[in-house]
């Protein structure tokens, strides 16, 4: 199977961070809690970074019932706005909001609120696939952590290293890409000796698997990608249960492996079950990925009739919601089969 296949065929999916439902609570009932957060969290703005669960924990709930607002909680509505609007995918807001509240944690002197800021800039500009920028961003914040006494294997400082590897993964540069999963899973792995009940250093660890299960993929190292995948698809189950789009992803992943060593028997049955997940969640744009994947696979089957049927419907579908990496792997099925007289 050549890169161009597995390039097409293999649907990433970003680190999902942390969500911090105290922070994310609705400013009115209209604005969904499902938000995401940045991967530092903080206790109180003002205060050492610390183990603590949700970003001003004390009187967050609170803040828009105050009579009069301090300057902290001016900077705390601001970030509160900022995720919002990067929920909602109104991304130019959330960096206008972001930049008010960067300065305002200067104007502040408030180290911790500064460097959560930062965060979530580095978080922004990787979902708008500014890599770059993301990864300077990225580098900022830990920089910031290690001169607060933060130690290279803290479980913030993992979440960088992990995002910084995905960052140089989707930039080409491979190299540097395995060399900072391979750092970021040994630290894991020596966290995980013990037997912990840690979600957060679980799914980062799981995560971190897939990722670097993408990259062997494209090496070509398949049993290898196969085994960080599973890792992957056991522990995000683990955590979050078999019902949501992300376990639909990570079933189409691995129908790539199997795919890739001619377990066509498996890879039908993966797909099959990602396909029937994806039909509870209307919102998951990659329905006409998997469709389109299930018709390069009845083409390794030799059933290019059917195949020709659902990646036609593929495309369609993808055209219908928009979806360009859906369109693009319905147009390469497509090709597949032209270029074999169908």
């Amino acid at each position: 199977m050549n890169t161009q296949f597995l390039v097409h065929f293999l649907r990433r999916f970003r680190l999902n961070p942390v969500v911090i439902k105290k922070f994310c609570q609705p400013i009115s009932s209209s604005i969904s809690t499902n938000c995401r957060s940045p991967l530092i969290q903080h206790q109180k703005l003002g205060t050492q970074l610390g183990g603590g669960n949700c970003l001003l924990a004390a009187g967050i709930l609170s803040m828009f019932s105050k009579d009069e607002e301090t300057p902290e909680d001016k900077l705390a509505n601001n970030i509160k706005w900022s995720i919002l609007y990067i929920q909602r995918g109104e991304l130019h807001k959330a960096e206008q909001m972001l930049h008010l509240a960067l300065r305002m944690a200067q104007d502040l002197q408030n180290k911790d609120g500064i460097t959560y800021v930062y965060d979530i800039m580095a978080n922004l500009a990787m979902e708008r696939g500014e890599f770059k920028k993301a990864e300077k961003l990225f580098v900022t914040v830990m920089q910031r952590l290690l001169g607060d006494g933060y130690a290279q294997d803290d479980i913030k400082m993992l979440h960088i290293s992990s995002k910084i590897a995905e960052i140089k993964f989707h930039s080409g540069d491979l190299a540097s890409a395995e060399q900072g999963f391979k750092w970021t899973i040994e630290k894991l792995d020596k966290k995980m000796v013990e037997p912990k009940d840690d979600s957060e250093l679980l799914e980062l660890w799981g995560i971190t698997k897939d990722n670097y299960a993408q990259l062997l993929m494209l090496q070509g190292k398949f049993d290898e990608a196969k085994i960080c995948l599973t890792q992957a698809f056991d522990v995000h189950c683990q955590i979050h249960g078999k019902n949501n789009p992300e376990v639909a992803t990570l079933l189409n992943n691995l129908a790539v492996v199997c795919t890739s060593t001619n377990d066509l028997v498996q890879a039908e049955v993966y797909l099959t079950e990602a396909m029937e997940l994806a039909k509870h969640f209307p919102e998951l744009h990659d329905s006409g990925i998997f469709q389109a994947n299930r018709g390069l696979l009845f083409i390794k089957q030799g059933l290019l009739d059917e195949a020709k049927k659902i990646c036609t419907f593929a495309w369609r579908s993808a055209k219908k919601v928009e979806s360009d990496d859906g369109v693009q792997q319905a147009d390469y099925c497509l090709k597949q089969l032209k270029e074999l007289g169908v």
